[in-house]
């Protein structure tokens, strides 16, 4: 057993359950997981109900199988029982249940969250404020590509709270995706005066696509694609690199779209199966890098990369294999 565990022991024993707390996050900080978990179940045995929170958090973020899938939500339902009224657990429960993909649910504890802040359990602050709560349901309506409602909600919290950098950011973004192109870029705009990100360069790269400005596009487009290390998402990745593509192809630089083509074929042709929007995409990318290619205009440089020899000098590598082949079963080999 750990030292961090006897000390926790003792101070479990003194009823100074801050303290042993406290502790076990550092423990989890240092990567000693077993430790951690150890002293929270410790913990939890005394019924000191910030460990449930902590535990289920484990394995909400932390945990690689997600505590086989549950996502922390058996932790948060006996935290529940014993606090109906919290808003912080109830906003966990609300993204375990997205994560499982139970989105309506986890949207109605959104909304429950909102509701319990007339009157909160006494003691427990909510870690978040009210106006955080809406913007976690906006966030959540986002992930789940419901821009309508996403849209509606941004208005809500606008009316509320005003307008600062995430809301400019997220109503351009959701604006766009609604068809409103020129009030997305009033918002972009805003939101880019106060700090750069992938996700408002590539919407404003998008609203200016829609309305046919290909060469701005493709500005905020290669934006994106200056940053692109450092996003993991898929789906975004995708969309600025072929679009790019596109807006070369509009501008009538055939000779760069190849180049634009051929690294989001590759990209795609990287994760094997693909959803049906990123197969769809794939499959117009091909059939654009065909058309192009046939117009006999383009040299595919990276194609050109790959050596392939011409029948005739196949037939002479072959005969030279079998030769030495029989040379060498003649001499024992």
């Amino acid at each position: 057993m750990s030292d961090a565990i006897e000390t926790a022991k003792l101070y479990i024993e003194d009823e100074n359950y801050e303290e042993a707390f406290k502790l076990a996050k550092k423990r989890h900080g240092k990567d000693d997981v077993d430790s951690y978990l150890t002293i929270m179940d410790l913990l939890i045995e005394k019924d000191y109900l910030l460990a449930l929170e902590e535990k289920g958090l484990y394995y909400q973020y932390y945990d690689e199988t997600h505590g086989d899938g549950d996502y922390g939500e058996k932790y948060f339902d006996e935290y529940l029982k014993k606090q109906p009224r919290s808003i912080n657990v109830i906003c966990d429960k609300a993204l375990s249940r997205f994560n499982k993909n139970k989105i309506d649910e986890a949207l109605e504890y959104m909304d429950k969250a909102e509701e319990k802040y007339k009157s909160y359990s006494p003691i427990e602050k909510p870690r978040i404020s009210k106006k955080e709560v809406i913007m976690g349901k906006i966030e959540l309506l986002i992930q789940a590509k419901r821009y309508d409602e996403a849209l509606k909600n941004l208005d809500k919290y606008e009316s509320q709270f005003g307008g600062d950098t995430k809301s400019d950011l997220y109503k351009g973004q959701m604006l766009q995706k609604n068809g409103k192109n020129n009030e997305a870029l009033e918002y972009l705009d805003k939101s880019l005066l106060n700090e750069d990100t992938i996700i408002a360069f590539n919407a404003k790269g998008d609203a200016l696509y829609e309305l046919h400005e290909y060469k701005d596009a493709l500005k905020f487009y290669n934006n994106c694609i200056d940053y692109e290390k450092q996003v993991d998402d898929l789906e975004l990745l995708t969309n600025f690199n072929y679009k790019a593509a596109f807006c070369c192809v509009k501008l009538g630089n055939d000779g760069e779209a190849i180049k634009y083509l051929n690294k989001t074929i590759n990209l795609l042709n990287e994760h094997g199966r693909l959803p049906k929007d990123l197969e769809a995409i794939y499959q117009k990318c091909s059939f654009e890098k065909e058309r192009i290619m046939k117009t006999g205009e383009v040299e595919d440089k990276e194609f050109k990369k790959t050596r392939f020899f011409s029948a005739r000098t196949s037939i002479i590598i072959l005969i030279i294999i079998l030769i030495l082949y029989v040379i060498l079963k003649m001499i024992g080999y």
